[in-house]
């Protein structure tokens, strides 16, 4: 009889042998592969596509980097978001705008040329989205995001339509309430008593209360959910999260699941990678109270929308869609849910499935909530790191305001004259962009050019497109690459856009045209992003209305401005990414009376505040 061990350590070693094999073969047919290429290439030995090492890295990668004779500097261009820890230089000094990595598992090819990656968009049959890349939007069903070919034809051709001008339109009105909401709860005291001027309450967790708008937001324009602001004070004990209902019109005892509470929401927005990973079965059964409460939140998720769609069903079979009545508005007939239902029913070949339609209305919201309200919060701490071009923004707003009558609010009739503030929400995405990297990959070999020359790309390769590079490229934004300047954005009247560059913002008179392609927050070409507009609008709309009467000013914590503003540069500097690129920290901001400023006052910082073009 074989000895129990022998035969446990014979298959261990089998296993551990026939990996070794597997990775040294795989190395060798990369390296071969491109072995010709004039790209610059760089040696890696992890495999390309390992998630769980690229996870760990930033443990790991200091141990390594550590090696003697600079052995281990290969894993600074592996390790989880290295591209925005250099900011691009560690690539382009040592390596230049396009460069290979040579790993186990495939070649890749690093691009922050404004022209290969025109022809990248441009060829989408050539250079195709991995599907697998995108697992975490599949949660719920497939979707616009994580589809290809004519799959994504279909979902696009369905959930297009509702981004409209009618659509913007809600989305300011609902962002206008909403920003008021959250105006007020920032300049209230604890009892409810609005705050002395000059003496408001602390904002110790921005991003949450960004969070909690674009949230509403989109569950307003996109599903005509309704909701109330959770506080009067975000100086209040024991702030609760508030309930998302069903529309005004809906029959809630038709639904599985009436409401869903805003803690259910965000825990299975902060547990994607926990519930793609595990199986439902094994949470639910978990010791840990995390994994039953995401694994809760997440059934609690489906069967609300599962009830949504089943509302809207019922509402197009009994004919009561498109009547021009209130409760017809207040169902949301033109609302993004509404036009996947409608757009799905009837023909079953060209429409999508209840989980589909599931699967798109989660990844708007989950695209919509996370990377619009960090974009707003990073953009007030960067108005309060630079007052000179707070000022700029009041400026504009005073304007606006200068030509209402008594009574007049805002309209959505004022967001193109909202210039300087598209100026900072494009300089805050160039700087500081909620996604970083965009992968493609090759099914077949290919071929681009770049500076007369032949770039040779193997079946298998991936194409990544490194936006943070790409956005601080001097070769596109000049020697001042590294700073922050909206008014780079802002153009004399009756600028005319050179060849070959792109309108950012088409809403808005003399801002400056990028490159085409230079700039790549929305992403490019046939995939760029849907809700461009619904995030522009959103982002005008509360900056003009939080900015109004009130400045947003860092928290003077007895060390001096200089210090402060040092302190919240390196926050914001201090990100991770995850669904998007998120802050991993936290950066106290107040929002005082205009003219009630103290950290800087105006007196204390020289602002050189220039006409605005």
């Amino acid at each position: 009889m074989l000895d129990a061990s022998l035969v446990v350590g014979t298959l261990f070693l089998v296993l551990v042998g026939t990996q070794v094999l597997a990775y040294c073969v795989s190395f060798y047919q990369t390296s071969r592969s491109i072995k010709s290429s004039w790209v610059p290439k760089l040696t890696c030995y992890t495999w390309r596509d390992d998630m769980i090492t690229w996870l760990i890295s930033p443990w790991i990668a200091p141990i390594v980097e550590s090696l003697p004779f600079g052995w281990g500097h290969w894993i600074r261009y592996t390790k989880r978001d290295f591209n925005w820890w250099s900011k691009g230089d560690l690539a382009r000094e040592e390596l230049g705008d396009i460069y290979w990595t040579v790993a186990p598992g495939g070649p890749q090819l690093w691009v922050s040329d404004a022209s290969i990656i025109t022809q990248v968009i441009q060829r989408r049959q050539d250079f195709v989205k991995k599907v697998s890349d995108y697992r975490a939007t599949d949660l719920y069903g497939r979707n616009v995001l994580s589809s290809e070919g004519t799959i994504w034809q279909r979902h696009r051709r369905i959930t297009g339509p509702p981004f409209n001008e009618k659509n913007s339109n809600l989305v300011f009105d609902e962002t206008n309430r909403q920003g008021k909401a959250m105006l007020a709860a920032f300049i209230h005291d604890a009892d409810g008593s609005e705050s002395v001027p000059g003496k408001e309450p602390v904002v110790d967790d921005l991003c949450h209360w960004t969070m909690t708008a674009a949230l509403n937001v989109i569950a307003s324009a996109s599903l005509s959910i309704k909701s109330e602001w959770p506080t009067n004070s975000v100086a209040a004990p024991g702030q609760k999260g508030k309930t998302l209902a069903v529309p005004k019109g809906f029959d809630s005892k038709s639904s599985e699941l009436a409401s869903l509470p805003q803690e259910s929401f965000d825990l299975v927005m902060n547990n994607i990678r926990l519930l793609i990973i595990m199986p439902r079965w094994l949470m639910r059964l978990s010791p840990f109270e995390l994994l039953r409460d995401a694994a809760q939140a997440s059934e609690d998720f489906r069967k609300y929308m599962y009830g949504l769609i089943a509302g809207h069903k019922a509402r197009i079979e009994s004919g009561k869609e498109d009547t021009g009545s209130d409760e017809d508005h207040a169902f949301g007939s033109a609302d993004l849910l509404a036009s996947i239902v409608r757009g799905s029913t009837g023909s079953k070949a060209a429409g999508l499935t209840d989980e589909e339609m599931i699967g798109n209305i989660f990844i708007f919201v989950l695209a919509g909530h996370e990377t619009t309200a960090t974009t707003i919060q990073s953009g007030l701490i960067l108005l309060a790191c630079n007052p000179q071009d707070q000022i700029q923004v009041q400026k504009e707003i005073d304007e606006i305001w200068a030509e209402k009558k008594e009574g007049e609010d805002l309209t959505y009739g004022d967001y193109p004259k909202m210039r300087v503030i598209m100026a900072l929400m494009l300089e805050t995405l160039r700087t500081y962009p909620p996604i970083v990297l965009i992968p493609k990959v090759t099914t077949a070999e290919q071929s681009l050019e770049y500076e007369d020359k032949t770039i040779d790309v193997p079946a298998g390769s991936r194409i990544s497109i490194d936006v943070v590079s790409l956005h601080r490229n001097p070769k596109y934004w000049g020697k001042d690459n590294h700073e922050f300047k909206p008014s780079r954005w802002l153009m004399p009247a009756g600028y005319v856009p050179p060849p070959d560059t792109n309108d950012e913002s088409p809403s808005h008179r003399d801002l400056y045209h990028p490159p085409k392609n230079a700039f790549f927050a929305f992403n490019g070409g046939f995939r760029g992003c849907l809700g461009r507009k619904f995030a522009q609008v959103e982002f005008a709309t509360i900056i003009a209305v939080l900015l109004k009467d009130h400045t947003v000013e860092l928290v003077d914590e007895g060390k001096g401005w200089e210090d402060a503003k040092k302190s919240a540069l390196d926050g914001l500097n201090n990100r991770m990414s995850d669904v998007a690129m998120r802050m991993r920290g936290k950066v106290k901001v107040r929002f005082v009376r205009r003219g009630q400023e103290s950290f800087p006052s105006r007196g204390q910082t020289k602002l050189n505040v220039k006409p605005i073009i």
